[in-house]
């Protein structure tokens, strides 16, 4: 067999892979050098809201503070009104021109009040003008987190399930007749890194990763009915909360930092997108180095935390 005959052949194949690599690389990464059109596509004449879920602490307050800078009115949403009424106080304070709303509504409990948010939602856009262009579904959380599948109760598997998967969905639904009477709506779907499939966060990883699959089928839906709304999903890694309060830094950004990261993707032509560039440097270790590997790592980490907390609940 004459080997030479392959090699100019293979020298091709080699070339196509390399150049097929490079340009999925560049054209991931270009997206963050794209300037957002989310400013373009709504004048933000005072007449623009923005309804963001999970809004009275971390990514989602964040939001909202990101959201009034850039000239829309918002609506917090959450289950406390006492710390709405709070963060709306602080909104105004900091953004006197900017017009605040809030809605109730305990994402644990959807059937108890899910009837009404449309209807109260509506009822702040006629007191005050104005259509809902933009929701932000942020709200999640884990709430047993590093615990084994199980380890877990049921009622605890059901609220994880309730808060990040169900609320998204059923939040949306409710909402999306407003947002397709509007100018053009921008839906941005929170989502995680977790979706890759982590231990110790089971059913929150799987929610996660419902977020994303709901995220692709109804921007696919959206566009074959020829409805004006953008839907877009964001993965998120580490971000310094004040439900994890990790060290800031490149890679743990504080949340209106991430917040602003999110809202410059808008328009990037991506169904899913890494909010935050540095994220997404991270998420590549995802794509490239064994999953073996990298369960190994994320289970270290995640059995540290768990000796965290133990320790943490015991102080208290």
């Amino acid at each position: 067999m004459d080997l030479g005959s392959w090699t100019t052949p293979l020298a091709y194949v080699g070339l196509a892979s390399t150049a097929y690599i490079a340009y999925k690389f560049i054209s991931s990464a270009a997206i963050y050098l794209l300037p957002s059109t989310l400013i373009k596509t709504h004048n933000c004449s005072g007449k623009n809201w923005a309804l963001v879920t999970g809004a009275t602490d971390g990514i989602g307050f964040g939001f909202c503070e990101e959201l009034c800078s850039r000239g829309f009115n918002v609506i917090l949403h959450g289950r406390s009104r006492t710390k709405l009424e709070k963060r709306r106080g602080e909104l105004q304070a900091d953004f006197p021109s900017r017009k605040i709303g809030i809605v109730v509504l305990d994402v644990c409990e959807l059937a108890a009040g899910m009837n009404g948010l449309a209807q109260d939602v509506q009822a702040i856009l006629t007191a005050h003008g104005g259509d809902l262009t933009v929701l932000v579904n942020n709200v999640g959380g884990e709430t047993s987190p590093y615990t084994c599948l199980d380890g877990l109760s049921f009622d605890s598997a059901r609220q994880t399930i309730e808060r990040n998967a169900s609320a998204t969905l059923q939040i949306t639904r409710e909402l999306l007749p407003l947002l397709v009477a509007g100018e053009r709506g921008v839906i941005l779907n929170v989502s995680s890194i977790s979706a890759y499939g982590m231990p110790y966060i089971s059913v929150y990883s799987s929610t996660k990763g419902f977020i994303n699959t709901f995220t692709r089928a109804l921007e696919a839906e959206c566009k074959a009915e020829k409805r004006n709304v953008d839907v877009i999903g964001l993965t998120v890694a580490e971000v310094n909360t004040p439900g994890h309060p990790v060290p800031p830094g490149l890679f743990r950004p504080t949340p209106r930092v991430l917040a602003s990261a999110g809202l410059n993707r808008v328009g990037c032509g991506r169904v899913m997108a890494f909010a935050y560039f540095p994220h997404w440097i991270q998420g590549l270790s995802l794509d490239v180095l064994p999953r073996s590997f990298m369960m190994k790592i994320t289970a270290e980490r995640m059995q540290a935390l768990q000796k965290e907390t133990e320790r943490a609940n015991k102080k208290q």
